[in-house]
């Protein structure tokens, strides 16, 4: 394979990595929010105060839609950082 080509996967590859580690962060952010909105929301819920609640509850499903956002986009990364490493192993196979 040239070396240009060997060098663009690599950086591929590198981004790859890049991105993932970002995507763990973000995860791990969002399911601390969506567990400090889940207990925000307990504390609203004695109090009888609806509006609140309601606000609460609308934070628990946004903050769990992104997490499940950030998951699959994870899963993505993943999965374009295996095609990228099996075309890097097909074309040392093919030298």
């Amino acid at each position: 394979m040239a070396q240009p080509t060997e060098e663009m996967l690599r950086k591929s590859l590198d981004a790859a990595d890049r991105h993932r580690r970002r995507l763990t962060w973000v995860l791990i952010l969002s399911a601390i929010v969506v567990a400090w909105e889940f207990f925000r929301l307990a504390q609203v819920r004695p109090t009888g105060d609806v509006p609140g609640m309601i606000v609460q509850a609308v934070m628990v499903l946004f903050f769990s839609l992104l997490g499940l956002a950030v998951l699959l986009v994870f899963q993505m990364t993943i999965a374009t950082k295996r095609i990228l490493r099996a075309i890097e192993l097909a074309s040392r196979v093919s030298e």
